[in-house]
C-alpha cells in the first residue's frame, strides 16, 4: 500500500509540476533469454555475479523472455542462466560501463541441466540502448597513462570535440565554456553552479573509469551546457591489495637555466605522495577501500618591482621631479599656486599617514630608479586528499555502499613586497594562480542502496553531501586601517576590519593584496535534488523511440518499453557552500 501510495505521488508530481527525469549514474545490464530458434524462454532464473567481490543478484525472464539488472557498480560480471531442458549456461567477462546500458541476448541449447556451456571471451558488448555518443576512460587507461599532477580530467581530451587549453584545469566539451560542464562523482553532483566550481578531484588511483558525455547528452542529465564528466570510484574486493608511492621533483635533478643568473639555482621541490589499500571486512559480503594523497610544493620565484629609492624617501627629488609645498597655497587669477621646495627636497616633516605607509616598503635591493627591488621566495602548495568507501550486500536483495572524500589545499603565492602587497600578475608557477594566502577545503559524502522486493520490483536510493570553502587572506594590521595609519574615515563595520587596504602610486608598486584578494567563500549555493524512476513496463524490441521534454527544473525522459524516468532539482542561495542531493529510483516491470 505505501509503495503503491509512493507510485502515486510520483505520478502526481509529473502532471503538476511538469516533465521530470534523472540521469543514469550507474550502470545496468539487460538482454532476452532465447532459444535456438529464437523464440522467448520465460521464467528462467538468472544470477549475475560480480567478478571481484562474488557479490549475487537474482531475477528471471518475463513471459517476454526478458531481464534487467539495474544500477550496477561498473566492472565484470558473470551471467548464470538455468532452464528446463537446457545446459545451464555461464558468460563470464560480462563488462559494464558507468552510465551505460549494455544488452546482452543469451541463447540456451538444448541439453541437460547437469551440463554447463562456458563463454570465456565473446565480442565486446555493443551499447545500442540510447542514441548519446560517450567516451568511456577505463581504470587501466587511467592508471597508465602518465600525468603531470596526476589529474585524471587530463583525460578527457581523449574524447573527441574535448580541448583542454594550456594553463587550464576544466576542460572546453564541444566548444562550451569550461565552467558550465557537469561533474557526477558516484551518482552526485561536486559541481558548485555558480561560479562554476568543482569541489575536488578524486585522486588518480580512486577513480575506476569515466565516461565523457559530448554528443546527443540525454536532457535528464541538466545542470550543463557543454558536457557531462561521470566518474565511477573503486571499491575494495574480495582480494587484499595495496600500493605505496611517491613522485619527486628537485633543483638538483634539474638543468641550469641558460638564461638564470649565476649562484644558487632556484628551489624547486615537489613531492607528492600517498598510498590505497582494498580489502575484505567479510568475504564476499563487506568490502573496504581507502586512499590518501598528499602534494609538498616549493617553487622558487624572483619578483621585480619599483619603490621609493633611498633618497626618495628621504624627502631628496632632486632631478627627478619638482615637488612643490603644499603649506604655500595660494589663489591667483583663480588657480592654485604653490612654492617649489629649494632644489626639490621636501624640508617639513611628512605626514604621520604618509610615514606609515613609506614604512611598509622594504628598502631597495639597488640603487637604480626603476626595477629597484628583487625578492626571491618560494611558491607554496601543500594538499590532503583522501577517501574512504565500504561496500556490502545483506543476501541477494540489498546492496549498498557509502563514500566520504576529504580534500584540503593551501596555496601561498610568492608577494612581490614581503608585508603581502603587491600586484600578482600572471599566473605563479607553483600554485593555482592565487592572488594571495588561500585555504580550500572541499568534502562530499555518498550513500547508496538498492533494494530488489521481487524480479519485477526495484528500489535505488541515493543521498550526497558536497562542500566547498575558500577562504582567501592579505596583509593586516595591528588594528583597524583608520587607527594603526592614522586615516580617518574608512569604515570599521567591513568583514576584514584589520586588512590592509589597497594603496596605489603612480610609477610604483601598490601597497596592500591584489584586487578581490580578501575574501571568504563558504558555499555559494544549496541543491536539493530528488528524482525517482517509476516504469511498468511492457517490453518491445523493435522500436527505440525516446522522447525528452525539458521544462524549467524539471523534465521527463520516456521510452517506447513504458520507462519514465523523473528529477526534480532545486537551486538555493545560502550561506553556506553546500550541496545536498536525494536521489530514489523505484523501478517497477509487469510481464
Amino acid at each position: 500500500m505505501k509503495l503503491h501510495r509512493l507510485s502515486c505521488a510520483l505520478v502526481l508530481l509529473v502532471l503538476i509540476d511538469g516533465a521530470v527525469a534523472s540521469a543514469q549514474i550507474a550502470a545496468d545490464l539487460k538482454g532476452r533469454v532465447l532459444d535456438p530458434s529464437g523464440a522467448a524462454n520465460a521464467n528462467a532464473p538468472i544470477e549475475l555475479v560480480e567478478s571481484s567481490t562474488n557479490l549475487h543478484q537474482s531475477t528471471t525472464t518475463s513471459s517476454s523472455g526478458d531481464y534487467l539488472f539495474i544500477h550496477l557498480n561498473p566492472g565484470s560480471y558473470r551471467v548464470e542462466v538455468k532452464a528446463p531442458g537446457f545446459k545451464s549456461l555461464n558468460r563470464e567477462g560480462v563488462t559494464v560501463i558507468v552510465g551505460q546500458t549494455v544488452s546482452l541476448d543469451l541463447t540456451l541449447s538444448p541439453g541437460g541441466d547437469q551440463q554447463t556451456v562456458t563463454v570465456n571471451s565473446d565480442a565486446p558488448l555493443l551499447q545500442a540502448e540510447t542514441s548519446n555518443i560517450q567516451t568511456n576512460i577505463s581504470g587501466a587507461v587511467v592508471a597508465a597513462i602518465p600525468l603531470n599532477t596526476r589529474n585524471f580530467i587530463q583525460l578527457a581530451t581523449l574524447a573527441p570535440g574535448v580541448e583542454l587549453p594550456p594553463g587550464t584545469l576544466l576542460p572546453r566539451i564541444n566548444g562550451g565554456r569550461p565552467r558550465t560542464n557537469e561533474y557526477i562523482y558516484d551518482g552526485i553532483s561536486a559541481l558548485q553552479p555558480e561560479p562554476g566550481q568543482v569541489a575536488f578531484f578524486p585522486i588518480l588511483d580512486d577513480v575506476a573509469e569515466f565516461t565523457i558525455e559530448a554528443n546527443n547528452v540525454p536532457a535528464e542529465f541538466g545542470r550543463f551546457n557543454g558536457g557531462v564528466v561521470n566518474v565511477a570510484t573503486r571499491s575494495g574486493s574480495n582480494d587484499i591489495h595495496g600500493s605505496l608511492f611517491e613522485y619527486l621533483r628537485n633543483e638538483d635533478l634539474n638543468a641550469r637555466n641558460y638564461f638564470a643568473p649565476a649562484g644558487r639555482k632556484p628551489e624547486y621541490r615537489r613531492n607528492l605522495y600517498g598510498a590505497t589499500l582494498g580489502a575484505p571486512i567479510l568475504h564476499d559480503r563487506l568490502f573496504f577501500f581507502g586512499d590518501y594523497q598528499g602534494v609538498k610544493q616549493l617553487i622558487g620565484r624572483t619578483l621585480t618591482s619599483t619603490i621609493p629609492t633611498n633618497n626618495e624617501r628621504k624627502g631628496i627629488f632632486t632631478g627627478v621631479s619638482k615637488i612643490y609645498n603644499p603649506a604655500t597655497t595660494t589663489i591667483v587669477n583663480g588657480k592654485n599656486v604653490r612654492q617649489e621646495f629649494p632644489g626639490d627636497v621636501i624640508n617639513i616633516p611628512l605626514d604621520s599617514a604618509a610615514e606609515a605607509l613609506l614604512a611598509r616598503f622594504p628598502i631597495p635591493t639597488n640603487g637604480n630608479a626603476a626595477n629597484n627591488y628583487s625578492r626571491t621566495a618560494n611558491d607554496a602548495d601543500h594538499q590532503n586528499q583522501f577517501d574512504v568507501r565500504i561496500d556490502g550486500a545483506y543476501g541477494a536483495r540489498d546492496h549498498a555502499f557509502g563514500r566520504y572524500t576529504y580534500y584540503n589545499e593551501v596555496e601561498q603565492p610568492v608577494t612581490p613586497l614581503p608585508d603581502g602587497s603587491g600586484l600578482i600578475s600572471g599566473a605563479a608557477l607553483g600554485t593555482g594562480g592565487v592572488p594571495g594566502l588561500s585555504n580550500v577545503r572541499g568534502q562530499q559524502a555518498v550513500a547508496d542502496e538498492t533494494h530488489i522486493f521481487s524480479p519485477r520490483l526495484v528500489n535505488n536510493l541515493a543521498g550526497g553531501y558536497t562542500r566547498r570553502s575558500n577562504n582567501i587572506i592579505g596583509p593586516d594590521l595591528s588594528d583597524t586601517a583608520s587607527a594603526a595609519l592614522g586615516i580617518p574615515g574608512i569604515p570599521t563595520n567591513a568583514a576584514f576590519n584589520n586588512a590592509l587596504p589597497l594603496f596605489t602610486f603612480t610609477g610604483f608598486q601598490q601597497l596592500g593584496p591584489s584586487a578581490k584578494h580578501l575574501c571568504e567563500l563558504p558555499d555559494l549555493g544549496l541543491a536539493d535534488s530528488r528524482h525517482g524512476c517509476l516504469h511498468p513496463r511492457r517490453p518491445c524490441h523493435q522500436s527505440r523511440h525516446r522522447l525528452s521534454l525539458v521544462s524549467a527544473q524539471y523534465s521527463i525522459a520516456a521510452q517506447s518499453d513504458g520507462l519514465l524516468r523523473l528529477h526534480h532539482h532545486r537551486n538555493q542561495p545560502t550561506r553556506r557552500n553546500k550541496q545536498r542531493q536525494l536521489h530514489c529510483q523505484l523501478s517497477a516491470w509487469r510481464s
